[in-house]
């Protein structure tokens, strides 16, 4: 039992690791620089939703939050009410639910406008020409709106990341 326990922790740790850092590092450097490099920056990111960038990454947070269920299931000892209502179960508790609200604002609010962007990206590129005013608009509108979801998951998960490190230690 204790080789599974120390696996799923360490699995649950670099996954968790993995997934802030991906997504503080699109937040900070990638999606700036590339938005700064214009079409350049904009084929950059189109590569990396072809190479499957955002699949990974949702893919990697689901195991993460997967084996923190299962973990804090060991620790609270089947989520027994004195465990969850103690300092440490809350805070948790906090953290495995904006965890959870992490990965659906990835999932859901990025997916939808990170497909329309490489398609539009896609017709562009295949046009040749400049795109036009309004195929301009709507690549902004489309990377406003994947810039503020992830903005909120990177607030989801800097509080998931505080709450997972007091936890235990309370």
């Amino acid at each position: 039992m204790e080789i599974l326990y120390i696996t799923l922790r360490t699995v649950h740790v670099l996954g968790a690791v993995f997934w802030a850092g991906a997504t503080f590092l699109l937040l900070f450097f990638l999606e700036p620089a590339a938005r700064d490099s214009g079409p350049a920056g904009r084929e950059v990111l189109g590569n990396m939703v072809r190479r499957g960038y955002s699949g990974f990454v949702a893919n990697v947070a689901l195991v993460t939050i997967l084996t923190g269920f299962w973990l804090i299931w060991r620790m609270s000892g089947h989520f027994s009410p004195a465990f969850m209502g103690s300092t440490a179960g809350m805070l948790l508790s906090v953290g495995m639910l904006t965890g959870v609200l992490a990965l659906g604002t990835g999932v859901h609010m990025v997916r939808r406008p990170t497909r329309k962007l490489a398609e539009l990206g896609g017709r562009i590129a295949t046009a040749g020409a400049a795109p036009t005013p309004e195929e301009l608009a709507e690549l902004t509108r489309l990377q406003d709106k994947i810039r503020t979801s992830i903005r909120i998951t990177a607030v989801l998960l800097l509080i998931t990341v505080v709450t997972m490190a007091l936890g235990p230690h309370v």
